[in-house]
């Protein structure tokens, strides 16, 4: 069992992906995130907190890779 959620694989990358640009603070991410896949704010936020709380393991996992 994992702290993540495993359908949201695919908007932890984009989220990884969206760090590794630097094109906006991880706080402000949300907005990109539900723009991106036309989720609602609400979702979007619960998104990216799962992937703030989670992170090390999805590092772990290799979902996400730490600079």
């Amino acid at each position: 069992m994992t702290g993540y959620n495993e359908e949201w694989v695919v908007y932890y990358q984009y989220l990884e992906g969206l760090r590794q640009s630097g094109i906006t603070n991880m706080f402000g991410a949300s907005p990109y995130l539900a723009g991106t896949f036309n989720l609602h704010d609400a979702q979007a936020t619960k998104i990216l907190v799962s992937w703030m709380e989670n992170y090390d393991e999805l590092v772990a996992a290799q979902i996400c890779v730490r600079d």
